[in-house]
């Protein structure tokens, strides 16, 4: 056989395999052009539940898949407030797979007379309430806002420190107990650990994750090491210093002298 007849030959079936492809797409498309939603999967929510996801799709079973878009359907179901990221996927199968990532609260907000308001997470989202979970996290008594679900908290300070609640360790988390705005900023109350008992720390407004650092290893080196002292307020609000009101614990005393001149 000749060279050219052989490439000849080798067009003709390259020809003839595209015009296969082609048909069996255009017939993959006909059959998927008529898969219907048969069945709507949802994985991952906790305090989401099945029925809001299912009413904010607006998926109705017989809907045909490739007339829905799963990036306006994904869009629908972010915008509730638990939920972070959603993943739509139109199966083949004729169901419709919803994978959820829901926030993860960092801290819960308070009202000023106490009562429990909204969890929130370290972007400073709102997260209403529900009875479905429960989160070992610090109260904080934040300034009060309009809330509105697709709007953060507004008050920057309150955001900042949202945000460093997010990246915290796990000692600092047992340290915390609870949050309070005033004049001076956020002041953070510790966890009474004997014999001392809850110690107010100023923080300011902003700075924080460099001051939980310090406040975590004054309370190491200083707090740790002296039960004989009763520390009535710490301010950390000047740069990189631990500014200290202490006094002497009952039936003892503070010991200065220098041992070196002895």
């Amino acid at each position: 056989m000749k060279k050219g007849d052989t490439n000849i030959g080798m067009l003709l079936m390259g020809t003839l395999l595209l015009l296969l492809l082609t048909a069996g797409g255009w017939l993959a498309w006909q059959w998927a052009g008529q898969v219907t939603v048969r069945d709507v999967r949802i994985d991952g929510q906790v305090n989401v539940t099945v029925q809001e996801v299912r009413e904010l799709l607006r998926v109705d079973t017989g809907a045909v898949m490739l007339e829905m878009n799963a990036a306006l359907l994904e869009d629908r179901v972010v915008r509730h407030p638990w939920v972070e990221q959603v993943d739509v996927a139109r199966l083949p199968s004729g169901v419709l797979n919803v994978r959820i990532e829901e926030r993860t609260p960092v801290a819960l907000l308070m009202t000023p007379d106490g009562r429990m308001d909204y969890w929130a997470d370290s972007e400073g989202w709102r997260l209403p309430l529900t009875d479905r979970a429960r989160y070992d996290v610090p109260l904080v008594f934040a300034v009060r806002e309009a809330w509105h679900p697709m709007r953060p908290v507004q008050h920057e300070p309150t955001r900042r420190l949202l945000h460093a609640l997010g990246s915290t360790s796990a000692r600092l988390d047992a340290l915390f107990s609870e949050f309070v705005w005033t004049d001076e900023g956020w002041t953070v109350q510790v966890t009474p650990v004997p014999p001392h008992g809850s110690i107010p720390v100023v923080l300011g407004q902003d700075g924080f994750a460099s001051k939980f650092d310090l406040l975590l290893a004054f309370w190491d080196q200083e707090v740790l090491q002296h039960a004989n002292t009763v520390y009535d307020r710490v301010d950390l609000r000047f740069d990189s210093q631990v500014v200290v009101e202490e006094r002497p614990r009952e039936g003892y005393a503070i010991d200065t002298t220098n041992n070196n001149n002895e």
